[in-house]
């Protein structure tokens, strides 16, 4: 067909239209976009118009668009475009003659209603497989009822049904004739058989009646062509027919596809080049099968028998079949490496073809995952073998441990995991296979890793943790059900249930396992048990005994565990230098433990007035939580308090982003955790209330504290937890009132009430009402307790009341801290009182106490800027009366890039004292802006706006 004369007479009869996204009309570009439109390949356009080679389909597809130009241009082309009646099989249309030729004369004869028999022939690669494949597929639509294939290969007993063999080899002919006969298909059928010369069964080769052996394909001519019953169309496809008797049925040879019709095919199917369609010809050897493979597993998916023939395949199938599949069904490089024994860069092109690369994974196609079932066990096993000989790299570990369970090889797994504990990680999707396969003590230790690895994730609820849990509990070995019984307790206090924890701790069982004589189970459990003891008395606020439990010698056996509870306990007596200590020794071997620590330093750090060391800390947890495969409320709380710290350091804007990457770790709903996923999204709201008041937007947080406030009011296990952050989001709805009614953003410099508003009204009966009662003896709760009579203080418009209120916050102080941050209030509240000497006093009293903040602490940073800004802004207003000496010196002191999302506030504070203050608030201005004139702006607003309109250290004094 001249697709190249027909295309340029259309170009020539077509109105002229500009030029677009697809290109001239009836240009290349156009019909690569008209084929990409209607599915189907636009690179086969140019093989077509100018080789004439390509895809029937895809030749049927243009045709179809040459005709609708046709029409458009009104050329008589109908005659030309019209498609051929019944298009062959790509391969067959591109392969050779010899396969078209069978092809059409076998359909033809069932078309005629005869029962037509073929013998076709050729080496492997041939096309034998592939013309039986497109029999196979174009059968149905003739009408034929009944189809069989055999295909005749190595053992082919199963294939055959074969019955037992008698005692002579007669009895064994007569039985391979038997079952060859029930291989027929009921008339009118079509009976498809490829046969090779390894045919044998069970072991014995094929036999004449007489019970001498005969060749592969004699016997095949004779038991499936000769005998077929009438009615019963056959084709046998042999390698060779020189001992296959003459005058059976008409022979054709199949013959490998020349060199220039493999290219063809290949620049076809592929969209290549045709310097590329030679190189892989060349690789390939013509081998039929392999480009069929090559060019994407044939059409429509190649059938599995016909992938498994290939070794290359097999082999790459048998492989895949011993892998645990990822996601997507990925299965890692080095893990397909190992069970293959080879790199799959390194398989011919026809098998690497059926494989998609992605990253450091490797993915099958659909039509080789479909074949992994029928791989045989013994290949799988083979597979097996060959991954667990490989040199051991971390990377192999899931699939080193998932060799072993599939293996049954349990001791080995055991001892795998004890020699290397981390790769525990890997065990908890093989536990459904190592509680129906392994036994006694081997499956108590595995249940024990599994059961291990989730309480070190917090995931007591997971299903296989507690079915791990209370498979030990069904031990004979009581040391084994009391370690259980502890780890009970430990998800009794991760869920906030201390009550049945101190149950559990106080089981008589239990007791007499921690008074027996030490093994591995035993000590383990009184290391375990003495940690939950250390939980329990801190949850009762007794941190005295807390600290004896966390530091008793038999906690040592708890590793970096016991120094993640010590640091904890002694962060909650207020030794800070000792937490720090023995957060920083857990190691970062245990990938979840450092993180927490770091976790536990962040939230230290921010207490201490160090938030940008606590940023550090907290980011760091976060990631490495990530990337040790922590849960997402672990992470969540992470990056919230990250967010925390970064509306500390004046960046509330980046602290709303973190705070949305934590919520969007978390269900809307009751997720995998149910109401526990709950009470931790209102924590994370609550937290985001103050981030909400630092950008100015007290309604929006006022909306997310009444969503938190919603979740906590459902019932469930954590109830100590949630009635903590009820009162703490209490406080933080009495914040939003207070920002409100000063109509200030939450954010430092943040000066306290000059006048009543009824905003200021509702903060303070909200604060009065958590104040009317003591706080309970815990940490956390004193520090409620800390934070709402500071807030109370900058909520009464009365100074002297605002002034009791701080005393009574300083006789609660701890730390420097918490020291500095009273006294800054009290110095607010004296010069809103008038006492601007006192004032002075108590501003470098915090002053002083902000440079112990660092002291005896290791790997401090610098101090909080919020606080120090809040300190430079309450000594402007308490010197304003020096004027332009004043606010030069304060311009200086904000050169500091750590204070520059203060400074606004700042300048803000220092011209509204300068105003309200200072005789001669103009003349002060126009001594440090010689150039501003009096009338547009007032004093307070032009300062801010002259101060922060260039960079510190670019003005002129």
């Amino acid at each position: 067909m001249d697709w190249k004369g027909i295309l340029a007479d259309l170009r020539a009869h077509l109105p002229p239209t500009p030029e677009g996204g697809r290109g001239v009309r009836g240009s290349l570009r156009w019909l690569e976009a008209e084929m990409r439109a209607r599915h189907a390949n636009p690179a086969s356009v140019r093989n077509i118009v100018y080789r004439d080679v390509g895809r029937p389909a895809d030749k049927a597809v243009l045709r179809a668009i040459l005709a609708d130009l046709a029409r458009e241009a009104g050329r008589p082309l109908v005659a030309a475009v019209t498609p051929p009646p019944a298009p062959l099989p790509d391969e067959l249309e591109l392969l050779g003659r010899s396969k078209k030729r069978a092809y059409k004369q076998f359909l033809a004869g069932l078309r005629a209603g005869r029962a037509p028999r073929l013998i076709v022939t050729g080496r492997a690669g041939a096309g034998k497989t592939v013309l039986i494949d497109h029999l196979e597929r174009a059968l149905p639509g003739l009408g034929v009822p009944d189809v069989r294939r055999l295909n005749l290969s190595g053992d082919a007993g199963a294939a055959l049904a074969l019955a037992p063999a008698g005692r002579s080899f007669a009895e064994g002919a007569q039985a391979q004739a038997d079952a060859a006969r029930r291989a027929f298909p009921a008339p009118p059928g079509v009976l498809l058989a490829r046969v090779t010369a390894d045919l044998n069964f069970g072991g014995e080769p094929p036999r004449w009646p007489d019970g001498a052996p005969a060749p592969a394909a004699a016997w095949a001519a004779e038991a499936l062509l000769r005998r077929a019953p009438p009615g019963v169309a056959v084709l046998l496809a042999l390698e060779d027919t020189a001992e296959v008797p003459d005058g059976l049925a008409e022979v054709i040879e199949l013959r490998p596809p020349t060199p220039a019709e493999a290219r063809a095919y290949l620049m076809a199917r592929l969209g290549v080049t045709r310097d590329r369609a030679d190189a892989l010809v060349r690789e390939t050897g013509r081998h039929l099968d392999r480009l069929t493979l090559l060019a994407g597993s044939g059409p429509d998916g190649a059938a599995p028998e016909r992938l498994l023939a290939d070794l290359d395949v097999r082999r790459l199938a048998a492989a895949l079949a011993a892998l645990p599949a990822g996601e997507a069904g990925n299965v890692p490089d080095a893990a397909l490496a190992a069970a293959l024994g080879t790199s799959a860069r390194a398989l011919p092109p026809h098998a690497r073809a059926l494989l998609r690369e992605n990253g450091s994974a490797w993915t099958p196609v659909p039509a080789l995952r479909a074949a992994l079932p029928q791989v045989p066990a013994r290949e799988r096993e083979a597979a097996l073998r060959r991954l667990l000989s490989a040199p051991f790299v971390p990377d192999l570990a899931p699939a080193r441990l998932a060799a072993l369970a599939a293996l049954r090889e349990w001791s080995a797994l055991a001892a795998h995991v004890a020699a290397q504990p981390d790769d525990a990680q890997f065990l908890p999707p093989l536990w459904p296979q190592v509680r129906a396969g392994a036994r006694g003590e081997v499956r108590e230790a595995l249940a024990r890793a599994v059961a291990a690895h989730h309480a070190g994730r917090g995931e007591y609820d997971e299903p296989r943790a507690r079915d791990a849990l209370f498979t030990l509990l069904e031990s004979p070995n009581p040391a084994a059900r009391g370690w259980a019984r502890v780890k009970l307790a430990e998800s009794s206090v991760d869920a906030g249930n201390f009550g049945a924890a101190a149950a559990q701790l106080a089981h008589p069982e239990l007791a007499a396992v921690l008074a027996g004589a030490p093994d591995a189970w035993t000590v383990a459990a009184q290391a375990d048990a003495l940690l939950v003891q250390a939980a329990l008395a801190r949850w009762r606020g007794d941190l005295d005994a807390a600290t004896r439990a966390a530091t008793d010698p038999r906690t040592a056996h708890g590793g970096p565990r016991a120094h993640l509870w010590r640091g904890l306990i002694a962060k909650d007596a207020g030794g800070w230098p000792e937490a720090l200590r023995h957060l920083h020794l857990v190691p970062a071997t245990s990938p979840l433990l450092s993180a927490r620590a770091l976790y536990q330093e962040g939230d230290l750090r921010l207490r201490l007035g160090q938030p940008q060391a606590a940023l550090t800390a907290l980011t760091g947890a976060a990631e490495r939580l990530e990337a040790a495969g922590g849960s997402a409320e672990e992470r969540a709380r992470a990056l919230a308090r990250a967010a925390t710290a970064l509306r500390r350091l004046g960046r509330p804007a980046e602290g709303r982003a973190f705070l949305h990457r934590s919520l969007a770790l978390l269900p809307e709903g009751e997720g995998r955790g149910g109401r526990d996923d709950a009470v931790l999204r209102a924590r994370l709201l609550s937290e985001g209330v103050p981030i909400l008041l630092a950008l100015g937007r007290p309604d929006a947080a006022l909306a997310d504290a009444a969503c938190a406030l919603h979740l906590l009011a459902r019932p469930g296990p954590r109830r100590a937890e949630a009635e903590y952050r009820t009162r703490r989001t209490h406080y933080r709805v009495a914040l939003a009132y207070l920002t409100r009614g000063l109509g200030l953003p939450y954010l430092q410099p943040f000066a306290g009430a000059r006048r009543d508003h009824p905003d200021l009204v509702h903060a303070r009966a909200l604060l009065d009402a958590h104040l009317a009662h003591p706080p309970a003896p815990s940490d956390r709760e004193e520090v409620l307790a800390f934070d709402l009579q500071l807030s109370r203080a900058l909520a009464d418009p009365d100074p002297q009341a605002a002034l009791d209120y701080t005393a009574r916050a300083l006789a609660m102080t701890d730390h420097p801290y918490a020291e500095a941050q009273a006294r800054a209030l009290s110095a607010e509240a004296r010069l809103r009182a008038g006492q601007d000497g006192a004032a002075l006093a108590e501003i470098n009293r915090a002053h002083a106490l902000i440079r112990r903040v660092q002291a005896g602490l290791p790997g401090t940073s610098g101090a909080d800027p919020g606080l120090g800004a809040q300190l430079l802004a309450l000594e402007a207003r308490a010197t304003i009366l020096d004027g332009a000496h004043t606010l030069r010196w304060l311009r200086d002191a904000l050169a500091d890039p750590a204070l520059a999302p203060f400074r606004s506030g700042v300048w803000r504070e220092a011209g509204r004292a300068l105003e309200q203050r200072h005789p001669q608030p103009g003349a002060v201005l126009r001594a440090l802006h010689p150039g501003w004139e009096a009338g547009t702006f007032r004093v307070r607003d032009a300062l801010g706006l002259l101060e922060t309109a260039v960079e510190p250290g670019t003005r002129q004094p």
